[in-house]
């Protein structure tokens, strides 16, 4: 198996960045959130992912478009529910 250590910290760096970020930019009404945009079919995903890289935009947007700053700092999935990290 090999090893994915600098993948995982960097996934980390991101969410901390993410808190941080928000921390700081909430009080000039300013939201941050991380968004996992779900299996897309892209080269990484591959093509049996379920969503075409047309309609995994569309949900990020609807789902953007839905937030607020209740959910600045979250780690999201694509439709808005948060993922614990």
């Amino acid at each position: 198996m090999p090893l994915r250590y600098s993948y995982s910290m960097s996934k980390a760096a991101l969410n901390m960045f993410t808190k941080t970020a928000a921390n700081e930019l909430r009080p000039l009404g300013i939201a941050v959130f991380a968004i996992h945009p779900g299996w897309v079919q892209t080269d990484m995903g591959g093509p049996s992912a379920r969503l075409t890289p047309t309609e995994a935009a569309q949900t990020l947007l609807h789902t953007v478009n839905q937030l607020t700053l209740a959910e600045s700092g979250h780690y999201l999935t694509e439709n808005g529910q948060p993922i614990e990290w």
